[in-house]
């Protein structure tokens, strides 16, 4: 049955991948409200998975998700069942996963902790449902984020083949901007057992090529902008974890920028933007345009600038200047 479950998660968990990843990846802020409404709608869409599970496990409590009574009455059997057999880490996870199935995420969080403290750290299920819970609670850039990130890894580490496991973290990596662990989580759903359908295999990879694409863009030589970006050494210590490095292209006459990139904070390194990376496609580099290039660490993940940030910027003329170095020495009040 596991197995199937795993194949069922990753099909279930890829039908949206067309609608989620292209959102993660815009360069615009999304409202909190509207993330958390997305995940919210992935989970949904992976607790058809785990009512297979109750379904078909032997002595499951049955739960109907598409009967709201019976829901409820079902949850109200779980939570009387753990009341009275509180070492029952089946029953928990039953319980949280019916919590999560009916929109009670706090609840379904603190189920699968209780699971967890059973398991000793030892069950894949309940910490991915810790991670997954913490994300629908509080979207992809939530306080939690990282404790997020950290149980989905642990969950790995158990279970390599964890299709939420795997999802989940593929996606938190593309958001950071750690593409190269992204592509490598997404491709391994590529090898669960039994192997993905071919439109999900063709989702996969078609996901697995737009990130191989940011990774290695085609570079426009007459606008190319090569930078080597550092960071000034007494500003170490005020790089936040889970920041990300934003480099903007600028225009001497103001306006949206010419041109972005977003990536991990791993300082010093090596980029090349150019008309290639315009954010609107008649807004892009002009060979020989004198312009001028922002790189900003952001805490808060926001391409807007924000108090606290660290920055630094030169001037450049597109296609010509040649390699420059950017030091981040700046920090916004």
């Amino acid at each position: 049955m596991s197995g199937f479950l795993a194949g069922a998660g990753a099909l279930a968990l890829i039908a949206v991948l067309f609608v989620v990843l292209p959102l993660v990846r815009t360069r615009a802020t999304r409202p909190p409200a509207a993330i958390a409404a997305l995940v919210a709608a992935l989970a949904l869409i992976g607790f058809s998975v785990l009512t297979y599970s109750w379904l078909g496990s032997p002595g499951a409590i049955r739960l109907a998700a598409a009967n709201a009574r019976t829901a409820a009455g079902s949850i109200a059997q779980l939570a009387r069942h753990v009341e009275r057999d509180p070492h029952d880490l089946e029953g928990w996870l039953q319980l949280a996963a019916a919590y999560g199935q009916t929109g009670q995420y706090a609840l379904a969080l603190r189920a699968y902790q209780q699971a967890d403290t059973l398991a000793r750290g030892q069950s894949a299920t309940a910490l991915t449902g810790i991670g997954e819970s913490l994300l629908l609670l509080q979207g992809l850039q939530g306080p939690q984020t990282a404790q997020a990130a950290a149980d989905f890894e642990r969950a790995l580490a158990l279970d390599p083949k964890s299709a939420k496991g795997l999802f989940y973290s593929a996606l938190l990596a593309e958001q950071a901007g750690r593409l190269e662990l992204a592509r490598t989580r997404f491709a391994a759903m590529l090898n669960i057992t039994p192997g993905p359908p071919p439109n999900v295999r063709a989702a996969l990879e078609k996901q697995i090529s737009t990130i191989d694409a940011q990774l290695h863009p085609a570079i426009d030589a007459s606008t190319a902008i090569r930078l080597h970006v550092s960071l000034a050494p007494q500003l170490a210590a005020h790089v936040p974890s889970n920041a990300s490095l934003f480099v903007f292209v600028r225009a001497a006459d103001g306006g949206a920028p010419l041109a972005v990139r977003r990536s991990a904070v791993t300082l010093p390194q090596d980029l090349v933007l150019s008309a290639d990376d315009a954010m609107i496609a008649q807004r892009a580099v002009r060979p020989g345009q004198k312009v001028t290039v922002v790189a900003r660490i952001s805490a808060s993940g926001s391409p807007l600038p924000q108090r606290g940030d660290l920055y630094g910027q030169i001037e450049y003329v597109a296609g010509k200047t040649g390699p420059r170095s950017l030091e981040i020495d700046k920090l916004n009040p």
